[in-house]
């Protein structure tokens, strides 16, 4: 599964982030295999959506949390 498919509340694991035009740039946002993610909140029309990463408080359109691969962790709602 991917970012853009988490609900509200829930947490994964990232998994790896693909290459590509977003993939650079969310590894440098703090981004990286291995951290938790969690879905906070969804814009008025399905986007943005704002997402927990550590410290880290960050809204990311659907196409770019689409280069985002997870697993669901098993704390999740």
């Amino acid at each position: 599964m991917n970012a853009s498919e988490l609900k509200t509340g829930e947490t994964a694991i990232i998994r790896f982030v693909k290459e590509g035009k977003y993939g650079q740039r969310l590894q440098e946002m703090g981004f990286m295999p291995g951290n938790r993610i969690q879905l906070v909140g969804v814009g008025p029309f399905g986007s943005p959506l704002a997402f927990k990463v550590g410290f880290l408080h960050a809204a990311l359109r659907i196409e770019e949390a689409g280069f985002i691969e997870l697993e669901l962790a098993e704390d999740s709602k």
